[in-house]
């Protein structure tokens, strides 16, 4: 056979081999395999910017920077800001940072940088320094790097970093993914996400070092903010439980959740102490709710060194399972901040310390938070004064005492106090928590400014509308208003689009009419026209997805072509005008692998209605809700789904394949799957 033949056949072969069920694996493997080369870190040396007379969103116009036109589908991330002030003979400080830096919610009245500005300039010595506010919302290490070598240009004399809640978004390397794949492979979701988060320390320290050359070669002393989570208030939303586990024990973890629950509200505190610590043995650390229901027992038994421990727990489990959650700041990353500070001589703002303070030792919560990691007045105000003082040691001047310049801050005014926290409040709800804290920032912003009741009127109006939200006239009149037009924008539709808040609308009317204004009936009768009908549809955003974890079915990556079930119980929303036999239809199944079938059950409104089999083949079904257990206005269907079967394994290996091929895995299991589920009430009728 000549060798032209054996080429002939070596690329037959190769073509079935690859064809088959491993061959995107291994092709992964040949093409990283011949990727490979010597593991070098890289080093820490800032490149020039790509456009010298550029900064951010402001573009040099003889001796200015002008913010640019061409870019202004971007404004709205940055300080609102025409022109950069760069005043003759002034000294200048640099603020670099996320979201938190742009005082999200108060911005673009209040940032960080400008609490700061107001601060220095209350000072006689500091008179002449100006705050160059270069935060942008949603910065990752990609733009901070940048912002960061674009403003060396303008020759600071002190660099600000407030920045950490965002730096687990890193972008994995091939020889990543592969080592991931690795882990999970041997120590299932637990090793992988302290992996996940060694790679995120190891980041966060070359940004970190890229700052220091940056700084060193401006000759600018930096200042490092590192930022805190809200401890005390935060949870992570329901769709995110605990990932897959080997072999039967996602279903033990499942039985030991119920029997910690029920520990704790029958008061048996110390049983559910101890249960509570089996669970997060269990789930190796990756589950938020072991360390949600450990911090409840402790608190409970009076245990608040363990409380603040499973708090952290809980903060960092979910960052390294590949899965949709709040930004947060690791506690390893904090640590990592304080080292590289020691290290590299940077001056040292300590959120997390300093708030502890503040509160007499107590957790940081909504006193100085407003949500996960964006902070209250109280807290900017606490955060820029310490920064002050530092920034005017850096200077090389007299550190003001912090106190004083707390009192000094100049305050939002009430209504802008109000929109803040009726944002914050909507924000919130999107991310599942619960209606007593919901409740919090309403009735703070009622009781800030009455007159912010209409905002709420008109958040009711589009929210509640199945038109988008550009086309009603509420939204327009609430996004017209500066804080309003930062967060509500048509464009963004992660932020616009429908979900079915139903908690938060109905919070809001229960806020205002503790106010004195009563929209319950106008409220409900515009639920039931814009969302009652003969035929609804239950998977849509508006029915079922209460958050926006929920409407990317709680995992990053590929998406499925139906909904993922991923706890136990699935909520659906139907409203009604008048009750009526009501025929659901549903297409849905169990997740393989099972041996038979299992039962699931629907509840309406927490009240048993039906039971059906069901097995791992797609399976129509067609089952009657009686009127009388429905309810005019907002009904809650439910679905039970049974506990899994012993297949943590397979899935485990499923992810690691998954990794080896570029894509991301499905870490958090799925109990049930439903591509369709719609409610007919015309189809009762006619069987009647």
């Amino acid at each position: 056979m000549s060798t032209h033949d054996l080429n002939r056949v070596y690329t037959r072969r190769l073509s079935e081999l690859l064809s088959g069920e491993n061959g995107t694996v291994a092709l992964a493997l040949l093409q990283k395999l011949g990727a490979a080369g010597p593991a070098a870190r890289p080093a820490p040396t800032p490149a020039p910017p790509t456009d010298p007379d550029t900064v951010g969103v402001w573009h040099r116009e003889g001796q200015e920077y002008v913010r640019d036109a061409a870019r202004r589908d971007e404004w709205r991330y940055w300080a609102d800001l025409d022109r950069l002030p760069l005043t003759p003979g002034h000294r200048r400080t640099v603020v670099l940072g996320e979201s938190a830096a742009r005082g999200y919610f108060y911005d673009p009245a209040f940032s960080f940088a400008s609490v700061l500005d107001g601060m220095l300039g209350s000072v006689t010595a500091l008179a002449d320094v100006d705050v160059l506010d270069l935060a942008r919302t949603n910065a990752n290490f990609g733009d901070l790097e940048r912002i960061l070598l674009e403003s060396a240009g303008l020759r600071p004399d002190a660099l600000l970093v407030y920045a950490g809640n965002n730096w687990n978004n890193i972008d994995l390397t091939p020889d990543q993914t592969q080592r991931l794949a690795e882990a999970l492979r041997e120590g299932g979701y637990p090793a992988a996400g302290r992996l996940f988060q060694d790679f995120v320390v190891e980041r966060s320290g070359r940004f970190l070092d890229l700052l220091a050359v940056t700084a060193a070669g401006c000759g600018a002393p930096v200042t490092l903010v590192v930022p805190e989570f809200n401890l005390a208030d935060w949870e992570d939303e329901r769709s995110l439980v605990c990932p897959v586990l080997p072999g039967d024990a996602g279903a033990r973890w499942l039985r030991l959740r119920a029997r910690t629950l029920d520990a704790l509200e029958a008061g048996h505190h110390e049983e559910a102490l101890g249960l509570a610590r089996e669970l997060a043995r269990l789930d190796g650390g990756t589950s938020p709710v072991s360390g949600r229901l450990l911090a409840r027992a402790a608190a409970a038994c009076g245990d608040e060194a363990t409380r603040e421990q499973a708090l952290v727990a809980a903060k960092d489990a979910a960052v390294g399972l590949f899965t949709v959650h709040s930004p947060r700041v690791l506690a390893v990353v904090q640590d990592e901040m304080r080292r590289k500070a020691r290290e590299h001589g940077f001056h040292l703002v300590d959120l997390p310390r300093l708030f502890r303070e503040a509160a007499d030792g107590a957790l940081p919560g909504r006193r100085f938070h407003l949500d996960y990691c964006h902070l209250s007045f109280e807290g900017l105000a606490l955060a820029a004064a310490a920064a002050a003082s530092a920034t005017a040691t850096a200077l090389g001047g007299t550190a003001p005492a912090p106190a004083g310049l707390v009192r000094a801050a100049s305050e939002p005014a009430p209504a802008q106090s109000a929109a803040a926290h009726l944002l914050a409040a909507v924000h919130n709800a999107h991310y599942g928590q619960p209606a007593e804290l919901l409740r919090h920032h309403l009735d703070r912003a009622l009781e800030l400014d009455p007159g912010i009741a209409p905002r709420f009127e008109d958040y009711l109006d589009y929210q509640t509308r199945t038109a988008p939200h550009w086309m009603c006239a509420s939204y327009e009149r609430s996004a017209v208003l500066p804080q309003f037009a930062r967060y509500l924008v048509a464009g963004d539709t992660r932020l616009t689009g429908k979900l079915a808040d139903h908690t938060l609308r109905e919070a809001m009317v229960e806020a205002l009419a503790a106010a004195g204004v009563d929209v319950r009936d106008r409220y409900e009768k515009l639920l039931i026209a814009e969302q009652a009908g003969d035929t609804v549809d239950l998977l849509a955003d508006h029915a079922q997805a209460t958050t926006f974890g929920e409407r990317m079915g709680a995992a990053i990556g590929n998406g499925a072509a139906y909904l993922l079930a991923r706890d136990l119980t699935s909520e659906f929303h139907l409203v009604v005008d008048d009750p009526a036999d009501t025929v659901l239809t549903l297409d849905w199944r169990l997740p393989r692998p099972r041996t038979g079938e299992a039962t699931v059950t629907l509840t309406v409104n927490g009240k048993p209605c039906a039971e059906q089999r069901l097995g791992t083949t797609w399976t129509k079904s067609s089952l009657t809700v009686p009127a009388a257990l429905l309810r005019r206005g907002r009904n809650v269907l439910g679905i039970a789904w049974p506990l899994p079967e012993a297949a943590g394994d397979e899935q485990i290996a499923a992810g690691a394949a998954a990794l080896e091929r570029g894509a991301l895995p499905q870490s958090l299991p799925a109990h049930g799957h439903l591509f369709a589920f719609t409610a007919h009430t015309s189809l009762a009728r006619g069987a009647s």
